[in-house]
Order: structure tokens, then C-alpha cells, then sequence
């Protein structure tokens, strides 16, 4: 999880943070924060204007009301972008990522290493002409998985593991006794508890069916991971 530097407020960065509409820091407040699996990372603190999903590309408007929206789908842009930590609502308050190793939304055609661009509004994707992006070191596909050893229960959405770094908000699960189209539906701060659902914030509808201990696998479906540093779109990328 991470912990804020020199900060002296709460750490809500981490995935079991829900953005609200009580605007509880300074608007455009940029922490840093390490974490012992995703290392260290940037965040900026803003308010949303759009429909953001754990992972969207967002675009920070201007001072002082730092509006964020999914970021366009246009060529030429030029413009900065952060991470959505987390879901976020029009009229929430919430974190994005703007440096370190980040997870986002992506399509299926990004692969490890490869140049990448805007894929769709609010999503990474292939490079294309004019809708490059530098400040992106795409590092894991869709295709990725992390593994822990976990334990189920019959009938119960909550996984007992001996700590879920890797695992993330939306990840695709699977293993002995989980459901088909299974993902994260929650992270408990103890750093240890992950429950179970059809969707971020749906718990209940996927319970395991099984009670054992089994290995977890997560997978990147429909996300990447890579290292940010200070992102932006640009024209000029060849």
C-alpha cells in the first residue's frame, strides 16, 4: 500500500480508497508515496467532471477547479495526463497517477515495450500517427498475471492471502473454485483480504465454490502496467 512522503494527511491513494464529493485536500496537491511492490509514485489530487474508471487516462482542466475528463481520443493534443486511481464519478474528489509504476486502461493490441498512443477516450493503446504519447514505458500486456497462494471459502466473496500486492481494483481472477469473469471487486486495507465480484464495487455475485487452498492467478484483462513519468500526448512523437 502506498505511504505517503512528508505528508501528514491520509494516504487514500491505495485501491481501497473511494472518492466521495467532500473535497478533503488542497485541489491540484501533488504527493509522493512509495510502496513496497509498485515502488515509488506521484499523485495529484482533483476533482472529477466526467465518468472515470479505475485506470482511465484523465486530463486535468486549469486552475483552480483542476476538472479532470477522460482524456480525448484526438490527434495533435500535446496535453499532460495522469491515472485514475480509482473510480470516479462526476462531482467526486479523488487521486491520479502522474509518476512511477501505474496500471491503466488498455486495449488489446498493446504489447510489453511497444510504442503506445490513445487508444480511445480515457484508454492507452497502439501507437498511431499524431496520437503518440512519451512519458509511457509500457511494461506488462493484457496478457499478464500475477499468482498468490490463497484461501477460499464455499459460498464467500472474501479470499484470505498472505499479502495481494500485484493484485489490483478490476483484475481478472481465477483458480480452484472462482467463477468464470470473476475480478477484484474490493481490496481490504489489511493488505491481506480480497473480495470477490462481477465488477469494482460488486460484491457477492461471484462466490467461490470451492474451500481449500488453491493458487490465485489475477490477470491484466483489459489493463496494462508501465512507468509514468509525468505523461503526455504529443504530435511530435515519430
Amino acid at each position: 500500500m502506498f505511504a505517503p512522503l512528508n505528508f501528514a494527511g491520509p494516504s487514500p491513494f491505495n485501491d481501497w480508497f473511494a472518492p466521495d464529493t467532500t473535497q478533503r485536500q488542497q485541489l491540484g496537491l501533488v504527493v509522493e508515496a512509495v510502496d513496497p511492490y509498485w515502488g515509488y509514485g506521484q499523485f495529484q489530487y482533483i476533482k472529477s467532471n466526467d465518468a472515470i474508471l479505475k485506470g482511465s487516462l484523465v486530463v486535468v482542466g486549469t486552475f483552480p477547479t483542476f476538472l479532470g475528463t477522460l482524456l480525448p481520443n484526438t490527434a495533435s493534443l500535446g496535453v499532460p495526463f495522469g491515472v485514475a486511481m480509482a473510480p470516479m464519478a462526476s462531482g467526486t474528489y479523488g487521486w491520479i497517477q502522474i509518476g512511477g509504476c501505474a496500471v491503466y486502461k488498455t486495449n488489446a493490441t498493446v504489447a510489453a515495450d511497444a510504442t503506445v498512443g490513445i487508444g480511445a477516450a480515457g484508454i492507452l493503446g497502439a501507437y498511431s500517427t499524431l496520437k503518440g504519447m512519451v512519458g509511457v514505458h509500457n511494461l506488462k500486456a493484457a496478457t499478464a498475471t500475477t499468482t498468490v497462494t490463497a484461501d477460499t471459502t464455499t459460498g464467500s466473496g472474501v479470499i484470505k492471502t498472505p499479502g495481494y500486492d500485484g493484485f489490483f481494483l478490476g483484475m481478472a481472477l481465477s483458480g480452484t473454485g472462482i467463477p468464470a469473469s470473476t475480478v477484484v471487486a474490493k481490496l481490504d486495507p489489511d493488505g491481506r483480504t480480497i473480495y470477490t465480484g462481477s465488477a469494482i464495487g460488486t460484491l457477492g455475485d461471484k462466490n467461490a465454490t470451492a474451500t481449500g487452498s488453491i493458487t490465485l492467478t489475477g490477470t491484466y484483462t483489459g489493463f496494462g502496467a508501465g512507468f509514468l513519468l509525468h505523461p503526455s500526448t504529443s504530435s511530435a512523437v515519430a
